[in-house]
């Protein structure tokens, strides 16, 4: 089993069909979050959607974009991050907002540049190194690698996501095997015309 990440929240949504669909759709969100070591949530009640990550500290993360979650995190244009308190959230700071006018707007919805603001954050979390890599295959035997230095575990496992969705997306891939989460750090194959790319994340020697 992977020990690497946190567990599920506990209450009784985790079958309510609302939720597991917000949680699956922003499995990319929520995920490096909890390769930090934080219990991660989506929050649905009242009609306004965001992820919500307990730092331990009685503060936690409320991720949203330009208000609420969208249903597609297709439609989301920028990330809005606020810290604030678990027991009173009006005491809040933003810590990262890339939604349209915000400071961070050229970021966009990229992902690599919230997660390192929020890995930056003086509060415990997992101290591991990552790193992300790919693995390009050619139908005729021929391997090239390209691989980045040690990470953060919320960078190196948003760039992971990152790197799948622009091999799908950019560069017509599809994607063919996943790793399970329970088996280890995040690890697919993806493939196009006889091509291959292995895309993982492993721990870092820097």
């Amino acid at each position: 089993m992977n020990t690497t990440v946190a567990a599920l929240p506990d209450h009784n949504r985790l079958t309510d069909p609302l939720w597991l669909k917000l949680f699956h759709r922003y499995w990319h969100v929520i995920t490096p979050l909890r390769y930090l070591g934080w219990v991660t949530d989506v929050e649905t009640g009242g009609g306004e959607f965001f992820i919500r990550a307990d730092l331990g500290d009685g503060t936690e993360l409320a991720i949203s974009s330009n208000g609420s979650l969208p249903t597609d995190p297709a439609d989301v244009t920028g990330w809005h991050v606020l810290r604030q308190s678990r027991e009173n959230p009006d005491r809040h700071t933003v810590l990262y907002d890339s939604s349209p006018g915000g400071s961070q707007s050229h970021h966009g919805a990229s992902l690599v540049p919230m997660f390192a603001r929020i890995d930056a954050l003086d509060v415990h979390k997992a101290a591991s190194r990552l790193s992300t890599s790919a693995t390009y295959s050619t139908p005729y035997g021929l391997n090239h690698n390209q691989s980045g230095g040690g990470e953060t575990p919320g960078v190196a496992v948003a760039r992971y996501f990152e790197w799948c969705q622009h091999l799908t997306t950019a560069e017509g891939y599809r994607r063919i095997w996943e790793r399970p989460e329970r088996e280890g750090y995040p690890l697919a194959v993806f493939e196009r015309d006889g091509y291959v790319v292995t895309v993982r994340v492993t721990r870092s020697n820097d």
